[in-house]
């Protein structure tokens, strides 16, 4: 690592700067790369949400995720429609839960058990 002296932290400010504004048009350019949901329609086709869905599964697998009702989505005829609200719901409820939250049901389900016991 150098050392810097006072005169020059002028220099060295604006090299800051710099860079900043590098990393800033880099951040910009990636935003504008990622998907906007203003632009995703709300109703989206197999192939539509194929492309939205993070892990980005092939359409095979979508269709059988409506044949075992695992995702929800509308019938158009022999079409499958996805509605981009209820996908979003769909994807934030399939949280997996923390070893601190299973245990607390687990202690909250051992507690019910033993006064539903004690009732009997």
């Amino acid at each position: 690592m150098s050392e810097y002296t006072f005169e020059m932290v002028p220099q060295l400010v604006g090299r800051i700067a710099e860079l900043l504004e590098s990393i800033d048009m880099k951040i910009q350019k990636i935003t504008a790369s990622t998907r906007n949901n203003d632009d995703i329609p709300e109703l989206m086709s197999v192939q539509d949400l194929s492309r939205y869905l993070p892990s980005r599964p092939s359409t095979r697998t979508i269709y059988d995720w409506c044949t075992h009702k695992k995702i929800p989505y509308y019938k158009q005829g022999k079409r499958s429609v996805f509605k981009r609200s209820e996908i979003d719901r769909w994807l934030l409820s399939t949280r997996v839960k923390e070893d601190l939250e299973l245990m607390e049901e687990a202690r909250n389900y051992c507690a019910k058990e033993l006064i539903d016991e004690r009732r009997r």
